[in-house]
């Protein structure tokens, strides 16, 4: 049974469908690894054991029965915790919501019940969404199953903490600029960021809770965090869709646009001076572009018709769009995290933290700039993904850095790429330019580096596209490191 907590979703559903393992057995099996393992990790914050044997037992007595309750049947996982869960409580790492239990599911989570998954907890990350890492002051922080002196990155880094050491079988998540793909880069896992709208966040928190729960915040989107890329494919089935409101509007993902490396066309986007990676990214790029040009891709490298740049991705569209998105959450908005912002803007006026207050408090016409920026983006990405099926980037600048602790001043904790100090939101400039598109991505594990960390890439394909930057995925993760448990929970 000691693999038994590290096999894919897909691997775990065949085995349940062929009689070798009852859901009932693989509960009490994550349920005993979270009970010896995440005092250590901290990565599941709420956890219902009882409801989650009962609904175990429901999925066997089905399966016996004859019925199939779909593609994710039986099959147990976490939620990050900032989705509505009825019955179960919903924090978003938010004091105001330490005891709030809702009285209905998020979309999502609906949805993730009704292809058959037994949740059995909720995953930690930080207040609203808002940090590169899961620390908030109602739980604490997540800790790197690798190295637990290092972040496990956010804001799904306790849903990406659980799922790399063993303790569910994936972790199903939200991100609005790289929640899901950067705790996936650090953790080693693969991380999926779907294209936007292609699953309704009604139900997310801090949109909500109360009326605002019918509010989805611009630019966010469902994910999730597994083992094998190919876990993602059932994941999108159960969650994909539009929501009821929306009658007779149908979605549906492409196809994957290839099935061999050799016949996937490939961009590859490695360097920006506005945003610079150690040599550890570098040399997963070069192990990766080694990889696909053996196998026959047709690679270009910096290809000339690349729609964007860091700088202006980053400041023209992300940064005002992001921050009008969070404003809706005014629970951090506090004299504490307010000095702190003001300090840093007078510290460093051309740093993160102007963006962040005139985005907070953006006229309408302003944001309307930003989406104008935005819509031009998206149309030359389209245009783009003519001559290309995917583009490989970085994730983040490095590997996993160590804890931060300064939960109120988010812009001041730099860190450091090859010994050069860097601004610590570094971390969501790649990966904004998916959330900006409006694209899927699909993190991938390529690498250990030379502290032992994981080291990932990403692959960002055309709107519409995730079977095709998940199949990408598959298929790389083969020819390089893939996930690779950590050895420590083994």
């Amino acid at each position: 049974m000691s693999d038994v907590p590290f096999q894919s979703a897909v691997e775990q559903s065949r085995a349940l469908a062929a009689g070798e393992i009852s859901s009932r057995e693989l509960v009490e099996l994550y349920l005993e690894r979270i009970a010896v393992h995440n005092t250590t990790l901290n990565a599941v914050v709420t956890l219902d054991p009882e409801r989650a044997r009962r609904e175990a037992a429901e999925a066997d007595a089905a399966r016996a029965a004859g019925q199939d309750l779909g593609p994710l049947h039986g099959v147990p996982i976490t939620v990050k915790d900032s989705f509505e869960t009825a019955g179960m409580r919903t924090v978003c790492g938010r004091t105001d919501l330490k005891d709030y239990v809702p009285e209905q599911d998020a979309e999502p989570v609906k949805r993730l019940r009704t292809a058959g998954a037994v949740i059995m907890g909720k995953s930690n990350m930080p207040p609203g969404n808002q940090d590169v890492q899961a620390d908030n002051p109602v739980f604490g922080p997540s800790s790197n199953p690798w190295d637990t002196t290092r972040t496990s990155g956010g804001s799904a880094g306790g849903g990406a903490v659980a799922t790399a050491a063993g303790l569910t079988a994936f972790d199903f998540g939200s991100e609005i600029g790289g929640s899901t793909r950067i705790p996936s880069h650090f953790t080693g896992l693969y991380g999926h960021k779907s294209t936007l709208g292609s699953i309704p966040l009604i139900g997310h928190v801090p949109y909500g809770p109360g009326t605002g729960r019918w509010t989805e915040a611009d630019m966010a989107c469902g994910g999730a965090q597994v083992r094998d890329a190919r876990d993602l494919v059932p994941i999108l089935r159960a969650t994909v869709g539009t929501a009821d409101y929306d009658g007779g509007f149908s979605y549906t993902l492409a196809p994957p646009r290839a099935t061999k490396l050799s016949d996937f066309r490939v961009a590859v986007w490695g360097e920006d001076p506005a945003c610079p990676v150690d040599s550890d990214v570098t040399a997963a790029m070069d192990d990766a572009v080694t990889v696909l040009r053996a196998a026959g891709a047709k690679v270009t490298v910096q290809p000339a018709s690349l729609p964007v740049d860091i700088a202006t991705n980053h400041r023209k569209a992300f940064l005002p769009l992001l921050f009008g998105a969070l404003s809706y959450d005014r629970s951090g908005l506090t004299p504490a995290p307010n000095a702190a912002l003001l300090a840093r803007l007078v510290q460093n006026p051309r740093g993160d933290a102007g963006p962040a207050l005139r985005g907070t408090f953006q006229s309408h016409y302003q944001w309307l700039q930003a989406h104008v920026v935005r819509n031009e983006l998206r149309q030359r990405w389209f245009a783009f993904f003519q001559d290309f099926d995917v583009v490989i980037m970085p994730v983040a600048p490095t590997a996993a850095p160590a804890h931060h602790n300064k939960l109120i001043d988010r812009f001041g904790r730099p860190f450091e790429v090859d010994g050069v100090r860097r601004p610590y939101w570094d971390q969501v400039k790649w990966n904004a330019v998916a959330n900006v598109s409006g694209g899927p991505a699909t993190t991938i594990p390529v690498r250990k580096g030379r502290s032992g960390l994981p080291i990932g890439l990403q692959a960002m394909g055309p709107s519409g596209g995730d079977l095709t930057t998940i199949e990408f995925a598959a298929l790389l993760g083969r020819e390089v490191d893939g996930f690779v448990p950590p050895p420590a929970f083994v």
